[in-house]
């Protein structure tokens, strides 16, 4: 009887090798629920984004929703169009850390004051040059690899 090798568990510095670099955002799609369809353009028609996941464990997250919010007077944009603005921008900057399931970024600074000193944990699964942030049933976020 032959014994069956042990599959190996990746260790997590080669979890983060999966996941360092420059990644463009491609599609970001979201539901309500498992049963319902898929909503495509969560963040505009094509989305604009980069994720950057560095060797040194900082991230950068920063996404736009195109088309750009207009304003009426450069360097003065009324109530309404300030807060278009802020929903239509996501952006922060911390530490990550990797693990078998997800990639969490511990935020130094953000767009949104709230998330400052939060933990953002994303699941996440990589594809070769494609790497896919969500849970895959409520919300996911496509990114391919930038060489």
């Amino acid at each position: 009887m032959i014994a069956k090798a042990k599959a190996r568990k990746p260790s997590l510095k080669s979890l983060q090798k999966q996941v360092v670099g420059t990644w463009k955002l491609i599609s970001a799609e979201d539901r309500a629920s498992a049963s319902d369809p898929w909503i495509p353009y969560t963040f505009g028609n094509p989305p604009s984004g980069y994720f950057v996941y560095d060797a040194t464990g900082h991230a950068s997250i920063q996404i736009m929703t195109t088309p750009p919010q207009k304003i009426a007077t450069p360097d003065s944009p009324t109530p309404a169009e300030a807060l278009a603005i802020f929903n239509g921008y996501i952006a922060y900057y911390g530490t990550y850390t990797v693990d078998a399931k997800n990639i969490t970024v511990q935020v130094e600074g953000a767009w949104d004051p709230s998330q400052v000193g939060s933990s953002q944990a994303r699941p996440y699964q990589v594809k070769g040059d494609k790497l896919i942030i969500g849970d895959q049933v409520t919300y996911k976020r496509t990114l391919k690899r930038m060489k």
